[in-house]
Parts: C-alpha cells; structure tokens; sequence
C-alpha cells in the first residue's frame, strides 16, 4: 500500500509539473494579433504627431522672402518716424512700442513650434491640397497656429498701454508745459528734474492736453476684449468646423464690446463738393454709423477668410495692409507733433492714430514670424483663428483710429474678391467645399478649378489663373501680394491727389 501511494503520489507530481507546460508553449509560440495591432497603429501616430524637419535651403528661401517682404512694408513708416516726425513724445511712445513689438516678434517664432507640436499630437492638422498627389501633400501640417500669434499680440497690447501711461500721463504734461515756456529744454533740465519729483498726477484734466481719460481707456480696453474674443471663436471654429453661414455671427458677437464702448463721434465729414447741396460739414450718423461699424468688422474678419488657400496669402496680405495702416498713421501723427500749439481737436487726433499704431505694430510682428513656417512651402497653416484675429485687429485699428474709408481703400483686392464671389456665396451658382486652384502633379502648375456645373469658380485666385494663365503656387501667391501692394500705394496716391478737393 506503501508502495503504491508513493507511485501515485509520483504520478500526480508529474502531472502539476506538465500540465501548464503547454499553455506556456502556447503564450509564448503564439503572437498576440492584439499586440501586433498595436505596434501598427503607434507607428502611424508616430509618423502624423512628429514635426518633420525642413531643408536647410528652402528655409532660407523662405526668410529671404519674408524679410523682403517685411522691409517693403514697414520701411516707410521708420523713414517718416525717423526722418520726418520732430522729437516728440510720440516719436519715443512708436519707438518704444516698436522695440517691444520686436520682443513679440522673438517670443511668437519661438511659440509657434511648440504650438505646432502641440496641435500634431492632438490631431488638429491638415493635408495640402495644393501639393495633392506629392510627397509633400502627404505629409500632415500643424493648423490654427493662429492661436500663437494672437496670444502673443494681446500681451504686446496690453504692455502697449502701459507705455502710453508712461509717456502720456498727466504729471509728464505738466512738466514739459512749464518747461517748454521757460526755457524750451523740451523737458530734460534741472526744473523738470524737480517737477517730476515733485508734481503728482492732477485729478483735474488739463483741457486740450490730458488724454489720459476714461473715454480712452475704455475704448482700448474694449478693443482688447474684441480682439481676445475673436481669438477664441476663430479657434473654436477650427475646431469645431462652425458651418459657413453661422461664421458671419462670430464677428457681430465680438464686435459687441466695441459698440458697447464707443464714446467717439458719430458724425462724418461731407465732402466738399457736397457741402453746398447740404448746408453743413458735419452729418451726425447716430446709431447709423454704430451699425456701420459692425458691418466693417464682419467684412473685415471675412474677407481675409475669404481670400486664402494658398501658402502665406492669409498671413501676406494681412502684412501688407498693416503695414499701409501704419505708415498711415505715422504720417498723421507727424502733422499733429509738428505743430507748435496742440488743441483738443489735435489732441484727439493724436490719440486715436497712436491707438491704430499700437493695434497694428505687434500685428506685423507676429505676422512676420507666422510667415516664417506659413509661406510656401508652408510648415504650419494659420487656421480661421488667424484669419478672424488679423481681420478683427485691422477693423479695430481703422474704426477707433477714425478712418474706415482709408482702411476700405486698403481692403480692395477682398472687396474686389467678395463681390465676384457673391453668387457663389449666396448659392445662386454651386458652391464646392473648397474652391482651390487644380495642381498638376507632373508640372507643378496650378489650374483654374471649375464648380459643379461647369462654370470656373469665383474667386480672385481662379481669376488671376485665368487672366495670367497656369502658374506654381509661390508665383500665384506673389502675384496677388503684389496686387495687394499696388492698391495700397494707390490708396496714398488717391488722398493725396484729392486732398483739399474731396475733403
């Protein structure tokens, strides 16, 4: 009996010891299609979430264009802030913001790669259409980098006010009073030493030369909350993918500040052949021009919308027309520094185009630096956020800054677009997704696109394709750039061929 307990007991040993030989055989021989699954898919998450590097060439291809670019625009404001504008304190408040807006210009090209990686890994990129049927239309690119520049432009603005605190504040008015009557040291000897030391800011206003008001602070606070907004429902539309007709809400929501805020005039100057039939110079508007108001921004933030879809024709043209308005201002508040004795009326004036120049120098800023991965071939694509957020900051630069024909004028080649666009947008012809030119793979070139019952889409792209013929993408783009310069430089030469005779 012995015996033959120890036998079973031998046998049941050697059956705990084999019975799990097979199975681990059977883990270990057998790969799990669920791991193999997984190992495909974290490969092709690897290749759409890491930003591919770029040739070094074309790199510097693309900043020598910008650069070009960038110098076209602004070099003659710094030649009329410079050359033609005295020492005043509102040359030193444009330098300083310009030097801060530099600042802008280096965090912003900094930001955008780290948003660009950002949005990779959380899926918000796009294909090139553009490039479809090439290597480079395949590779994902990062959008709505819009959000980079618009985050870093609200931080430029908001340091922008505290510089006009510092130049414009009641105590330094004060001062550079009794020192100009005394001895006309500008400000800058012992008399001032002491009144800065010793004079606090007055609670009365000084009538003619305060501009340190309320009125002003809520405007450009108001034009800060406008400029946020806009931000925030242009990425919200990247993201969400808002339908068309539902995106012409967006800039009435965030026009609201403005309008809410607005302690300006609302009267317009008659022009002078007009004046005789009428009776007056002034046409008090009311609530004629506060709706006047809104439809600026709505075909503001649109119409660069609107004009887009090809690599830094968004971001292009948005430079180019700030650029404009700040050569336009520099050339107003050179006028108004010149003059020997500054009256309320100028005093205005000089307010409101200072206002228009700190909107618009971090907006070039910032928009030099999103070219730098925007123009072709583009890295990153602006997205609405940028679209919405320049449209909104050149409305608010030319609405509070009091002159929105000026900046319509500017605006030619989009009014131009909308209005040969129109039947399309209003569905009276068909209207596709996209309305983007035809690329050819094997040539490079781009084709007019035709709509859905035969007729070319109606766009200012499709036209300059049918009026010039096939191009590359880089061309087209500088084509209408150059378009967009040629109508801005008109706009100077037709105020200034009918200065004294329209107005």
């Amino acid at each position: 009996m012995a015996s033959s307990s120890s036998s079973m007991g031998a046998r049941k040993g050697r059956v705990r010891r084999k019975s799990p030989a097979p199975k681990r055989r059977e883990r270990v021989a057998t790969p799990s299609p669920t791991r193999a699954t997984r190992k495909k898919t974290d490969t092709e998450t690897t290749e759409t979430t890491v930003w591919p590097e770029e040739d070094s060439s074309v790199s510097w291809e693309r900043t020598v264009f910008v650069v070009a670019l960038v110098l076209c625009s602004v070099l003659p404001s710094v030649f009329v802030v410079l050359f033609r504008m005295p020492y005043s304190r509102e040359k030193n408040s444009l330098l300083a913001s310009a030097f801060l807006s530099a600042f802008g210009f280096v965090l912003c090209k900094r930001l955008i790669p780290v948003v660009a990686r950002a949005n990779l890994r959380k899926g918000l990129f796009g294909r090139d259409i553009n490039k479809k049927g090439t290597k480079a239309g395949q590779k994902p690119v990062p959008e709505s980098l819009g959000l980079a520049t618009g985050l870093v432009h609200i931080v430029c603005i908001v340091l922008f006010q505290q510089i006009h605190t510092h130049f414009f504040r009641p105590s330094t008015l004060l001062v550079d009073m009794m020192d100009d009557s005394s001895s006309g040291a500008g400000g800058w000897g012992l008399r001032s030493l002491i009144a800065r030391m010793a004079i606090s800011p007055a609670p009365a206003k000084q009538p003619g030369m305060d501009d340190w008001t309320e009125k002003w602070l809520i405007q450009y606070n108001s034009a800060l909350a406008s400029v946020s907004l806009m931000v925030f429902l242009g990425f919200a539309d990247d993201v969400l993918d808002i339908p068309w007709r539902t995106k012409l809400a967006l800039p009435t929501v965030a026009t609201l500040p403005i309008i809410a805020a607005y302690t300006g005039r609302t009267s317009v100057l008659v022009p002078i052949p007009l004046r005789g039939y009428l009776g007056c110079d002034l046409v008090d508007l009311g609530w004629v021009y506060q709706v006047f108001m809104l439809l600026v921004v709505v075909f503001c933030t649109n119409s660069i919308n609107i004009l887009a879809g090809l690599n830094g024709l968004e971001a292009g043209q948005t430079l180019v027309i700030a650029g404009a308005v700040l050569l336009f201002n520099c050339q107003k508040l050179a006028s108004v520094a010149d003059l020997p004795v500054m009256t309320p009326e100028h005093v205005g004036v000089r307010d409101a185009h200072l206002f228009s120049a700190y909107v618009v120098l971090p907006l070039i800023a910032v928009t030099a630096a999103l070219l730098l991965f925007n123009y072709y071939p583009s890295r990153v694509f602006v997205g609405d956020t940028y679209t919405y957020f320049a449209g909104m900051a050149l409305a608010v630069s030319g609405i509070l800054g009091h002159f929105s024909e000026t900046l319509l004028l500017f605006f030619f080649p989009q009014i131009l677009n909308f209005v040969y666009s129109v039947p399309q947008l209003f569905k009276v012809v068909p209207c596709p997704r996209h309305r983007l030119p035809v690329h050819d793979p094997k040539t490079g070139l781009l084709y007019p696109s035709k709509r859905g019952d035969g007729g070319y889409n109606l766009n200012l792209v499709t036209l300059f394709l049918r009026l010039f013929g096939p191009c590359t993408e880089r061309q087209l783009c500088n084509r209408i750039l150059a378009f967009q310069f040629a109508c801005c430089a008109g706009t100077f030469a037709l105020r200034w061929a009918l200065e004294g005779i329209y107005k």
